[in-house]
Formats: structure tokens, C-alpha cells, sequence
């Protein structure tokens, strides 16, 4: 990857952004003193990452690549600076904690995107080794007389990457549960239908739903297994109600269309109706004036309905 390329991360920028995305979402448990700590050490960590990145010869990371190193060193130093802080940490000892974290984090990403490890693989990658080098130095510290057992397994017990997956999770179901159990089967199948449909129809579709019922409709439409995790019988359901609550066909009838414009044309002033049909083709002028000659000119069943009904709303 070219240096120029890499020239484009603005690292003091983005570190920035990071620490004031962090300060937006610190838990409301943490005093302020706390969420200082928090929000100046991601800036600071996320700073001399992003400078190391942007300053290292011949590097094989784009700006973007180098950005996904940065934020996650971001994201972990945030999470366990709480996991720090909940269990009751002194203060003096949580940088350097935290500091064995940010350089894993760093190594372990930077190398496996080098490696182009897919991103999946790389979080769970990441976190893996984020949690024995976490161990590793709180087991250290314990060694040396500095915390005790207590301490350390409560540092070890906290997670609060895993509390905000949960938070999110319950927001999401909260949002389901304020809907029927009919309408949440309702929407699933529909979306089953929509997986068939293009991406015009399906955003189309999309806007004619409120909110809430937009967004499950989102979720419902990512799920890859959703046919397999709906209930066949209840699906099928769902789509004999849904067909019938659609208007039925109407069947157009070409005798019948045509009926009903010699009735117009018949009983209305001749000048009216040619003022009407002056400006429209050649073949639907023929069509309306065979009525006067009584010789039928052939259209579709309904195009000759639309004239029809054009004609019995324009005359007087």
C-alpha cells in the first residue's frame, strides 16, 4: 500500500472523535473523575497508536486499516478502564494495566489485517487475546503484594463490553415486545416475501410502515435463516391473510367497455365530446368516433375501459 495513501489518516483527528465518542457513552455509575480518566487515556492511547501507524516506513496498512487498529484500541481501553474502575482498582495501577492492553490490541490487529484475516475472525481474535493479557497483568500485580484476591477476580468477573451487547439487545427487544405476537409473525413473513424483491420495491415498501415496524422489518430482512426459523404453518397464515385483504382482480371486458362509450357518445354533444378527444392519438380518436359510424375499431380490453371512464368523467 502506498505512503500516500496512508498520508490520509489524520490520526490526531480521529483519536479525538474516539475520546468524545467514549464521553458520550460512559456509564452513569462512573463518577466524573472517572469518566475523565476514561476520556483523556483514549485519546492519549489512541493518539500515539494512530502517530506509530502513520509514521511507520514502509507500511503495509491503508488509512482505513490503520483507522480499524486505532478504533479498536479506543474501544477496549474504554471497556476495561470500566471493568477497572467497577471493581475497585486503585487508580495508580490502572494505566499500566491498561497500557499491556492498548500494545496487545495493536500487535494482534495490526498483524492480522497485514494478514488480511477476515474482520469476524479478527474481533474474536482480538478480544481472545485482550482477555489473557488482561488476566496476565492483574495477575502480575497480585503476585507482587500490589491487589489482592478479591480484587482480582473481581476485575476478571467485570465485562462491560458485554453488558452494552446486552443493553442493545433489550432495547431491540423492547421495540418487538411493544407489538402483537400477530403482528411480529406478520411482519416476518413479509419479509420473507421481500427477500425475492429488488432493492427499489423493497425501500418502496419499506417507507409505508412506521417506525418501529420499519425497523423489525430491517432486522427480519438481514436474518439469512429467517424461512427456517418461522413457523411454516403460521407463515402460510399470514399469507392467506394478507391475500385476502388485497382488492380482487377486476376482470375488463371489452364489450363492456365499448357498451358504455357508445351510451356516452351517444348521449352527449357531439362537438363536446371531439373538443375532449382533439388532442389525443389517432387511434383512440378512431376508437371514440366509431361509435358514431357503428363500427367497432379494435383495442385492448383496457385501454378501451380507461377511455371509457375518461369520457364519462369529462362530459358535462
Amino acid at each position: 500500500m502506498s505512503e500516500e495513501d496512508l498520508k490520509n489518516f489524520n490520526y490526531e483527528a480521529f483519536a479525538q472523535d474516539l475520546s468524545q465518542q467514549a464521553s458520550e457513552v460512559v456509564p452513569s455509575d462512573i463518577n466524573k473523575e472517572d469518566k475523565d480518566f476514561i476520556i483523556d487515556i483514549i485519546r492519549r492511547f489512541c493518539l500515539m497508536a494512530g502517530e506509530a501507524l502513520y509514521k511507520e516506513e514502509n507500511s503495509k496498512l491503508n488509512a482505513q486499516e490503520a483507522s480499524i487498529v486505532t478504533q479498536f484500541i479506543g474501544e477496549w481501553i474504554f471497556h476495561k478502564s470500566i471493568d477497572l474502575i467497577r471493581s475497585g482498582i486503585e487508580p495508580q495501577y490502572r494505566e499500566g494495566i491498561l497500557q499491556k492492553v492498548a500494545f496487545t490490541v495493536f500487535d494482534i490487529a495490526k498483524k492480522a489485517i497485514e494478514k488480511e484475516i477476515p474482520q469476524n475472525k479478527l474481533i474474536a481474535l482480538v478480544e481472545a487475546h485482550v482477555k489473557k493479557c488482561f488476566a496476565k497483568a492483574l495477575q502480575d500485580l497480585k503476585d507482587k503484594g500490589i491487589i489482592d484476591e478479591q480484587h482480582t477476580q473481581n476485575a476478571l468477573s467485570q465485562s462491560n463490553i458485554d453488558a452494552m451487547a446486552q443493553v442493545q439487545v433489550n432495547n431491540e427487544i423492547e421495540d418487538i415486545t411493544c407489538m402483537s405476537d400477530s403482528k411480529i409473525i406478520k411482519l416476518a413473513s413479509l419479509a420473507v416475501l421481500m427477500k425475492n424483491f429488488n432493492s427499489d420495491k423493497i425501500k418502496n415498501i419499506l417507507q409505508r410502515f412506521n417506525k418501529p415496524e420499519r425497523e423489525v422489518l430491517i432486522k427480519y430482512l438481514k436474518m439469512s435463516d429467517l424461512e427456517e426459523k418461522l413457523d411454516t404453518k403460521a407463515t402460510i397464515r399470514c399469507f392467506e391473510e394478507m391475500k385476502n385483504t388485497l382488492p380482487e382482480a377486476v376482470v375488463v371486458s371489452y364489450d363492456k367497455a365499448y357498451k358504455k362509450l357508445y351510451k356516452i357518445v351517444k348521449n352527449s354533444d357531439k362537438n363536446e365530446i371531439l373538443n375532449i378527444i382533439d388532442k389525443e392519438r389517432p387511434a383512440i380518436k378512431d376508437f371514440v368516433l366509431s361509435c358514431y359510424e357503428q363500427k367497432r375499431r379494435k383495442l385492448p380490453a383496457y385501454v378501451a375501459d380507461v377511455i371509457s371512464k375518461y369520457l364519462e368523467e369529462n362530459v358535462s
